[in-house]
């Protein structure tokens, strides 16, 4: 049975850049995000904002959380700094309602202003 839309919890998406010495694949950041997440706010406060990776390519990714867990989320992607033995770093490029909007907004807007960033 599916929930009326009034009742569901609001979403919010989160278009992030990732600079690292290295590449790193999907599972890696996923882990090292919940882990942060975990060692701030514990099982219950990680369970609370409910993280989710939709999209990543390599550099530049979205993370969906809830929309009264903003601030948290981002405290949470900020405090990864190292990923099995990769120094990282993660910057958040803006939130929006919509993954569309955030890849839009931020995400090409991005690649438009400094082309040197483009994949080849």
């Amino acid at each position: 049975m599916k929930t009326i839309p009034t009742l569901r919890e609001k979403k919010r998406y989160l278009a992030f850049d990732v600079m690292s010495e290295k590449t790193i694949n999907r599972q890696e950041l996923v882990r090292e995000i919940l882990n942060s997440m975990i060692s701030i706010y514990g099982d219950k406060g990680a369970s609370e904002t409910n993280p989710s990776l939709m999209s990543f390519d390599g550099k530049y990714g979205i993370l969906r959380c809830e929309r009264e867990r903003r601030v948290e989320t981002r405290a949470g992607l900020a405090c990864v700094n190292n990923i099995h033995g990769i120094r990282v770093s993660i910057l958040v490029l803006g939130i929006s309602g919509t993954i569309k909007g955030a890849t839009e907004k931020f995400i090409q807007q991005t690649l438009v202003n400094k082309p040197e960033l483009r994949k080849k």
